[in-house]
């Protein structure tokens, strides 16, 4: 697995330091015209590693905030502007939320290679007779989309059509579950006592 923040970054939340951070879902959205990148991460919990011997439900919290916090730039800062990152509570569940801006869209040879850029390797984009289709990871089903939805016994995909400028999608993460750390969240934000 692949550390958070990618609150936070891309769709997979992982093995960080000790013990899993995840998210049931994972949401992105990319418009076009205005170049801006949202991502948000709903019901981020902790659970142990499978062959973890040292997990800290605690040491994820400060990891995880750590990640929230950290100013590091997450893309090459000439192409994609930082505009914030945060954690919230939503309902009975902490989510996460990044929002950027890519600096000029139009600079890129085609909206599947801006995507591509903005996920990791194994979210596949391509772009076919002039749509752009995503190829989700193993074990990630579509939630929703305001593309068209295929999905078969062993692979989903989204493809928005031509004229698309707007590419939204919600998928559900695989490896959810754990401990939600909404009360370490709650804890901080009501300060001390």
């Amino acid at each position: 697995m692949r550390p958070l923040l990618v609150i936070i970054g891309s769709a997979a939340l992982s093995v960080l330091l000790t013990g899993c951070l995840t998210v049931s879902q994972y949401k992105f959205s990319f418009d076009f015209q205005t170049g801006e990148v949202r991502r948000e991460y709903y019901d981020i919990a902790s659970k142990p590693a499978p062959d973890e011997k040292d997990y800290s439900i605690e040491k994820d919290w400060a990891a995880l905030k750590q990640l929230a916090e950290e100013k590091k730039a997450e893309f090459d800062p000439d192409v994609v502007e930082d505009i914030s990152r945060e954690l919230f509570a939503e309902g009975s569940v902490l989510s996460g939320r990044k929002l950027h801006k890519i600096k000029c869209p139009k600079c890129f040879p085609s909206k599947a290679a801006i995507l591509s850029y903005l996920h990791e390797k194994d979210w596949r984009f391509e772009l076919v007779h002039d749509e752009v289709m995503l190829i989700l990871p193993a074990g990630k089903k579509v939630v929703s989309t305001n593309g068209q939805s295929v999905a078969t016994a062993g692979n989903s995909v989204i493809v928005w059509p031509r004229e698309s400028s707007k590419f939204e999608y919600v998928v559900s993460e695989p490896f959810s579950g754990g401990t939600s750390l909404l009360p370490y969240y709650l804890k901080q934000r009501a300060g001390p006592k």
